[in-house]
C-alpha cells in the first residue's frame, strides 16, 4: 500500500525513477518526510537525489543546477543514455515526487511533480516537460504502458486530463508547483530554491566550515534586484552556453580534419578501384565488336541460304498443288466410288453377322435359366408333395391317438375346422385333456408338427407358385429372342441379297446355292454360315 500523509502540512511521501540510469522502475518511500539512502560507491545514491530534489522543484536542466558537485560535464543526458553505454540509441524516462497532506477534518490530499526527458545519441535532450498532478502513481496514474514501454507526452497529458497539467517551459512549471505547494511568489520560491541548491553542496556536508556556511546562505539569499540579478544569470549562463558550443565546434574542426584526411587516402583507393570497371567495359565493347563482326557474317550467309530455300519452297507448293489436283480427280472417278460402296456393304454386313450371333447367345443363355427354373419346380413340387403325405400321417396319428386316449369324437369335432381357428381347437382339445395330462402332452406335439409341417406345405406352395411364373416369364423371354432372331435373320438376308444383287466385279457362279444354304442356316440359326464356303 502507498503511504497515507500524517501531517496538516505538505511533505514528501515518495520519489521515483522510470527508465532512467540504470533503473526500469523504481520507488523511494519517505519517513516522515525523510528520506535515508545508504549503498556503497557507485549504486546511484548521487543520482536519486539529483533526479528528484531539487531538480523537480527548479526544472530547469543545466548541469551545475542538477549535479549535486556542479559539474558541467555531466549533462542531463548521461543519465538516460548512460555515455553510450545503453543498448539503444534513444531513451525516453520520469523522474517524480509525490507530496502529501492530511486535512484537520481526516481528508487526505496528494500531489504529484515530474518531469519527462528525451534522449538521442549525438544529439543530447531533445525534448522535455513537466507536469504537476492530483493523481498518484501506481494508485490511479501509471507512466508506463501495458507493454512497459515509457507514455510519451501526448498519453501523458490525456492520463492527467482534468486532474493536472503538462508543462513544456520550467518557468510555467516552477510557477504551478509554487501555486500548489508553498504559495511563495515568483522572487521568494526562486531564493528557495537557490538557497537548495547551495545547501546541497558536498563541501557543506563532508568539511562543516561557518565561512562556507555563510557564504552559501549569503548567495541563497532573495536579490535586491530581480532585474540585475536576472541579467547577470543570464549572461553567465549565456556565456556557458557559448563555452559549450565553442567545445562543441572545436571537436566538430577537430572531427571534420580527421574525417578528411581518412577521406583522402578512402577516395584514392575508391578511385583506383573504380577505374577497373571501365577498363574491363572497354575491353568486353572490343570483344562485341569482334562478335558483331563475325555475327554480321553469318547473317549474311543465313540470308544467302534463306533465299535458296524460298526458291525451293516455292517449287515444292507448285508440286504440292498438281499432286492434290490429282488426288482429287482419282478419288471423284466412278472406280472409288464403286469400292466405297462395297466396303461400306461388307462392313453392314459384318455388323448384323455379328448383331445374329449375339441374339444366338442370348437365347442360349435363356434356355439354360429356363431349364434350370423347370428343374427348381420339379423339386418343389416334390417337396410339396411329401410336406402332404407328412401332413396327412400326422393327422391320421393324432386322431388314431385321440382314439386311444378315449376323445375320439370331440378330437374329429375339434379338428375338424382347425385351419380356420388353431388356437380354440387347441383350447377345446386343452379341456379334453385335463384328466388325461399324458394324451394332451402327446396331443400337442403332433398338433406342433402338424402346424410345421403346413407351414411347409405353404412356403412349398408359393416356392412353386413363384417358380411356375418365373419359368412362364423365361419361356415368354426365348420366344421373344427366337422371333427377334428370326427377324434380324430376315433382315440380313434380304441385305445379303441386295449386297449380291449390286455386285459389279464379283460374280457368283451359282446364286441358287447361295441362296438355299442361306435360308437352311436361317432356319437352324446353328451360328454357320454356309454361303462363306458357297461363294
Amino acid at each position: 500500500m502507498p503511504p497515507a500523509p500524517t501531517s496538516e502540512r505538505w511533505k514528501p511521501l515518495r520519489a521515483g525513477l522510470v527508465d532512467m540510469f540504470y533503473y526500469d522502475v523504481e520507488e523511494f518511500r519517505f519517513h516522515d518526510g525523510r528520506l535515508l539512502l545508504r549503498g556503497n560507491n557507485g549504486t546511484g545514491k548521487s543520482k536519486v537525489l539529483a533526479l528528484t530534489l531539487p531538480f523537480l522543484l527548479d526544472g530547469e536542466l543545466s548541469p551545475h543546477r542538477v549535479e549535486p558537485d556542479g559539474d558541467r560535464q555531466k549533462r542531463m543526458e548521461w543519465n538516460l543514455l548512460l555515455g553510450g553505454r545503453h543498448p539503444h540509441p534513444e531513451r525516453l524516462g520520469y523522474t517524480w515526487l509525490e507530496f502529501g497532506r492530511r486535512h484537520p477534518d481526516g481528508t487526505e490530499e496528494y500531489r504529484t511533480l515530474g518531469c519527462g526527458l528525451k534522449a538521442v545519441k549525438d544529439r543530447g535532450i531533445v525534448r522535455h516537460w513537466f507536469f504537476v498532478t492530483t493523481r498518484r502513481v501506481g494508485v490511479d496514474l501509471s507512466l508506463v504502458s501495458e507493454g512497459s514501454v515509457s507514455l510519451t507526452r501526448e498519453r501523458l497529458r490525456d492520463a492527467v486530463e482534468g486532474h493536472g497539467l503538462v508543462y513544456d517551459r520550467a518557468s510555467d512549471y516552477r510557477r504551478a508547483v509554487d501555486d500548489a505547494l508553498f504559495g511563495l511568489g515568483e522572487h521568494r520560491y526562486e531564493a528557495l530554491v537557490n538557497l537548495l541548491i547551495q545547501l546541497r553542496q558536498p563541501q557543506l556536508s563532508k568539511k562543516p566550515d561557518e565561512r562556507l556556511l555563510s557564504r552559501a546562505l549569503t548567495e541563497a539569499l532573495p536579490p535586491l534586484s530581480p532585474a540585475l540579478i536576472t541579467t547577470v544569470a543570464e549572461a553567465f549562463r549565456g556565456l556557458d552556453e557559448e563555452r559549450d558550443a565553442l567545445r562543441a565546434l572545436e571537436e566538430a574542426y577537430k572531427a571534420a580534419t580527421d574525417f578528411l584526411g581518412h577521406y583522402t587516402r578512402y577516395a584514392r583507393i575508391a578511385a583506383k578501384r573504380n577505374a577497373a570497371g571501365p577498363r574491363l567495359t572497354q575491353s568486353r565493347y572490343e570483344h562485341l565488336n569482334r562478335d558483331l563482326t563475325e555475327a554480321e557474317t553469318r547473317f549474311a550467309a543465313a540470308e544467302t541460304a534463306l533465299t535458296e530455300a524460298t526458291g525451293l519452297l516455292e517449287e515444292l507448293a507448285a508440286e504440292k498443288t498438281r499432286l492434290e489436283a490429282r488426288r482429287h480427280a482419282l478419288e471423284a472417278s466412278p472406280e472409288m466410288r464403286d469400292a466405297e460402296r462395297i466396303e461400306q456393304m461388307g462392313e453392314e454386313a459384318r455388323r448384323r453377322d455379328a448383331y445374329a450371333r449375339a441374339r444366338e447367345r442370348d437365347r442360349d443363355e435363356l434356355s439354360g435359366e429356363a431349364t434350370h427354373k423347370q428343374s427348381r419346380a420339379e423339386t418343389t413340387r416334390s417337396r410339396t408333395g411329401e410336406a402332404e403325405e407328412v401332413f396327412a400321417a400326422v393327422r391320421d396319428r393324432s386322431a388314431v391317438l385321440a382314439e386311444v386316449a378315449g376323445c375320439g369324437p370331440a378330437h374329429a369335432e375339434a379338428i375338424e375346422d382347425w385351419q380356420a381357428d388353431l388356437n380354440t381347437a387347441r383350447r377345446v382339445t386343452g379341456a379334453l385333456a385335463e384328466d388325461r395330462s399324458r394324451a394332451l402332452a402327446e396331443l400337442d406335439r403332433l398338433m406342433s408338427t402338424v402346424a410345421a409341417a403346413r407351414s411347409r406345405l405353404e412356403t412349398a406352395t408359393a416356392e412353386a407358385e413363384r417358380l411356375l411364373g418365373e419359368l412362364q416369364t423365361a419361356s415368354e423371354r426365348i420366344d421373344a429372342a427366337e422371333a427377334s432372331t428370326r427377324e434380324g435373320a430376315a433382315k440380313l438376308l434380304d441385305a445379303y441379297l441386295t449386297y449380291l444383287a449390286g455386285l459389279a466385279e464379283i460374280r457368283v457362279d451359282d446364286p441358287d446355292a447361295v441362296l438355299a444354304s442361306l435360308e437352311e442356316w436361317a432356319q437352324t440359326a446353328d451360328g454357320q454360315n454356309p454361303a462363306a464356303t458357297a461363294v
